[in-house]
């Protein structure tokens, strides 16, 4: 059984920890983690000049009949300031606790990935990929005053300078592998596995393939069978997780999340023979994740 701690413990092959992340990096060894994998507040809630959407509150359609759910959590309130100074204190304590060379994944949006990139450039991290995440059931945008919304992003960097860097994990097979298409036998064109027949010629032959892993990713927002024991507003799907862990880790690696949530990222992590350290400050998600890791889940990697 996996326990929900306050603290910390180095002995532990993984930590799942109910505390404030910053209180809990400074206890763990420089250089002793592999890889940190982690999606952290985005500031969506808080940033300056953010203005309320008045109608919202008054047209209940959204939030009663089309189940909106709008982020606005205290955990993700800063000024534009601030945000910067959180973000750079927790990358400077990834820095310092990860191995050289090891993986650092982060998640976010238009609102603080370009930060956060420009921080690791600042930093002379190593940056390896973008990857693209679109989510083909994205939520409409109410206001028709812009694009819809459908999509999330991932940075992919080094625990190292650009000069330095090297033999940094990346499982090539292993996702190549999972990456499976179709390949019409008439005209030659590469389609998604879901089709049955050629849509460019009407060829039925097709013949099944594996390719390079691309950095778009196609996946629904996360369904509502993976948030049986507690819903999280930011909560990311398992098979979004799943390739991150596959491609960029190894088996027996520690991989740390200080912004778990609900603890897709560990419980991805255990499912896949990895070691973790989770760590979540707010009570209510902490305990969903503890509940979700003390569950027999079966992870479908496979598209």
């Amino acid at each position: 059984m996996i326990k929900l701690e306050k603290n910390f413990n180095i002995k532990k092959d993984s930590n799942l920890i109910y505390n404030d992340a910053f209180l809990i990096l400074p206890q763990i060894p420089n250089n002793s983690i592999d890889h940190c994998i982690t999606d952290p507040p985005y500031n969506i809630s808080g940033y300056d000049y953010k203005k309320e959407i008045g109608w919202l509150k008054s047209n209940h359609y959204w939030t009663d009949k089309k189940n909106f759910l709008k982020i606005e959590e205290s955990w993700d309130k800063f000024s534009d300031n601030n945000y910067g100074n959180f973000t750079k204190l927790w990358l400077n304590e990834i820095f310092r606790i990860l191995k050289p060379n090891g993986n650092i994944i982060v998640f976010g949006t238009y609102h603080n990935i370009y930060k956060i990139g420009n921080m690791l450039q600042e930093s002379n991290k190593k940056i390896i990929n973008s990857i693209v995440w679109f989510k083909n059931n994205a939520f409409p945008n109410i206001t028709q005053r812009m694009l819809c919304e459908s999509t999330e992003y991932a940075i992919w960097a080094v625990n190292n300078s650009q000069e330095k860097a090297k033999n940094w994990t990346f499982n090539y097979k292993e996702l190549k592998d999972i990456n499976i298409v179709k390949v019409c036998d008439s005209c030659k064109k590469t389609l998604r596995k879901i089709y049955k027949y050629c849509p460019y010629c009407g060829n039925i032959n097709l013949t099944i393939k594996k390719t390079q892993m691309r950095n778009f990713w196609e996946f629904p927002s996360t369904s509502s069978s993976e948030k049986i024991n507690g819903k999280h507003p930011a909560q990311k799907p398992m098979r979004v997780i799943s390739r991150m862990i596959l491609g960029g880790t190894k088996e027996k690696d520690i991989i740390i999340d200080p912004f778990m949530g609900s603890g897709t990222i560990p419980l991805v992590s255990r499912i896949l023979n990895r070691r973790f350290i989770g760590i979540e400050k707010d009570e209510k998600y902490s305990k969903i994740a503890y509940k979700r890791l003390n569950e027999k889940y079966q992870l479908q990697i496979l598209d």
